[in-house]
């Protein structure tokens, strides 16, 4: 079984910077902005959009999560796109491109980033 999509909630203030980042950072693992129902839903996928964006009530506040998202294992170039994209567009460094000898499938290359709201998003490549 596998995940068919996921919803990230967001602030509605902070939902068009977020749409900017994440149509940026998720360009080097060939995702794109596929649908927008409207400016509080947006979803990015490769064939299907797979992960979500959706604006909360400005009374609500956004649970923060952790979202790894799988890269093409091209010599780890994608990771080290993704993280460098995202410090640029305004996130935050939480653990740069590197191998993580402390995770159970070898070798696993991946890199953290807090979004602009500070959600902990990972890009990873595990070498099949």
């Amino acid at each position: 079984m596998t995940i068919n999509h996921l919803f990230l909630y967001v602030s509605s203030v902070r939902m068009p910077a977020l749409q900017a980042f994440y149509k940026r950072i998720l360009e080097p693992i060939g995702y794109t902005e596929m649908l927008r129902a409207n400016e509080g839903l947006v979803g990015y996928g490769s064939d299907y959009p797979y992960f979500w964006l959706k604006a909360l009530p400005e009374n609500r506040t956004p649970m923060l999560t952790h979202i790894a998202f799988d890269a093409p294992s091209i010599h780890n170039k994608a990771v080290d796109a993704v993280h460098a994209i995202a410090i640029k567009e305004g996130g935050k460094d939480n653990g740069g491109p590197g191998i993580r000898v402390e995770m159970s499938r070898q070798p696993y290359y991946s890199a953290f980033v807090f979004d602009l709201e500070g959600n902990n998003i990972e890009a990873v490549c595990v070498k099949k």
